[in-house]
C-alpha cells in the first residue's frame, strides 16, 4: 500500500519497531548535495533516517507492505483517510455481491463498485491493492488466483448522507425549516458522536454529512459525491420534494431515501436507528 512519508514517520515515532513499516519496493535515488546514492531495498524497515533522506530528495509517498497491524494504526492516527472497513465478505459472498452490483449497474446511471480495504498477495504478486476499485471485470481477472477461504474487507463506492431541506427566505415557514435542518445536522455530526453512534464502520461525521437547500444542489451533490443516502428533513413533503425524488429515481432507481419530519430529545436515538437501517440497505437486492 502507499502511504505518505509523514504518515510513516508518525507511525514510527509513536510505535517504533512494534509496528513494522517495510518497504515494498526498491528505491534508488541520488543525493547531489551529498554526492551519494540513496539505496533502499524491498524488505527493509522504515526509520527516521530514511525519512530525512527521502524528504530531502522530494519523496512524498512510499510503497509499504500492507499488514493488519499497520492498517489499524493508520486508522487510529488518520481516521478521515484510513477508515475501518464497511464490512467483510467471504470469497463466495464477495463474488455474489459484485454480480448483484453488476446487474444493478445495467439498470441505472449510477455505477456502483467496491473498494478494497486490504491487500491480497499470491506467490509474491500483489493481486489486489488497498484502495483499489473493484468492479466485476476486475474481479473476474483476479479471482481465479485467490484462495476461496479468503475473507475480503471492503468499502462500498457510496458513502455519506445528504440532508435535504428545500427552502428559501420567502417561505412563510422558513425559520422552522432552518431550525429543523440545523437540528438534523447537529444530530448526525455532534450528538451521534456523544452517543457513540455510527451509521457504518467507515462513516466519519465530520466529512460524510452533506447538506442541500435547493433541488439542483441536492441532485448535484448526490451524483457528484456518490452519496449513499438522501434524507429529506421537513415536516411537509410537498411537490418540490416529489420533483427532486423523481429526478433522483430517474438517475438512480436504487437511490436510498429516508425522511425526518421532526426531532425531539425523546426521538433522537429512534431517528438514528431508522436512518442507519436505510443507510445499510441495498435496494438493488431487496427490490428483486
Amino acid at each position: 500500500m502507499k502511504i505518505t512519508l509523514e504518515e510513516a514517520l508518525a507511525i514510527f515515532e509513536k510505535y517504533g519497531i512494534d509496528v513494522p513499516i517495510t518497504f515494498a519496493r526498491d528505491i534508488h535515488l541520488f543525493n547531489k548535495r551529498l554526492n551519494k546514492e540513496i539505496r533502499i531495498f524491498q524488505g527493509m524497515m522504515f526509520s527516521s533516517e530514511y525519512y530525512e533522506n527521502l524528504r530531502e530528495l522530494g519523496v512524498e509517498e512510499i510503497e509499504v507492505t500492507f499488514t493488519e497491524l499497520l492498517f489499524a494504526k493508520l486508522v487510529s492516527l488518520f481516521p478521515q483517510k484510513y477508515r475501518l472497513p464497511f464490512g467483510v465478505k467471504s470469497f463466495i459472498e464477495f463474488d455474489k455481491y459484485l454480480n448483484d452490483i453488476e446487474d444493478a449497474n445495467r439498470l441505472t446511471k449510477r455505477k456502483r463498485y467496491l473498494i478494497s480495504a486490504t491487500e491480497i498477495v499470491s506467490k509474491g504478486h500483489t493481486l489486489l491493492r488497498y484502495g483499489e476499485s473493484i468492479d466485476i471485470k476486475r474481479w473476474n481477472e483476479i479471482k481465479v488466483y485467490i484462495d476461496r477461504k479468503t475473507q475480503i474487507p471492503y468499502y462500498p463506492s457510496e458513502r455519506g448522507i445528504l440532508l435535504v431541506t428545500l427552502s428559501n427566505a420567502s417561505d412563510p415557514d422558513y425559520l422552522q425549516k432552518f431550525f429543523l435542518h440545523s437540528e438534523a445536522v447537529a444530530l448526525f455530526v455532534e450528538k451521534a458522536n456523544r452517543l457513540n453512534f455510527a451509521l457504518s464502520n467507515d462513516f466519519y461525521p465530520d466529512t460524510d454529512v452533506f447538506t442541500a437547500t435547493k433541488e439542483d444542489e441536492a441532485f448535484y451533490k448526490y451524483s457528484e459525491n456518490n452519496i449513499r443516502l438522501v434524507v429529506i428533513v421537513d415536516k411537509d413533503i410537498d411537490q418540490r420534494y416529489k420533483s427532486l425524488l423523481a429526478k433522483l429515481k430517474t438517475y438512480d432507481r436504487y437511490c436510498r431515501i429516508s425522511a425526518i419530519k421532526n426531532i425531539s430529545p425523546g426521538t433522537e436515538e429512534e431517528i438514528l436507528r431508522s436512518v442507519k437501517k436505510s443507510y445499510l440497505s441495498d435496494l438493488f437486492i431487496e427490490a428483486r
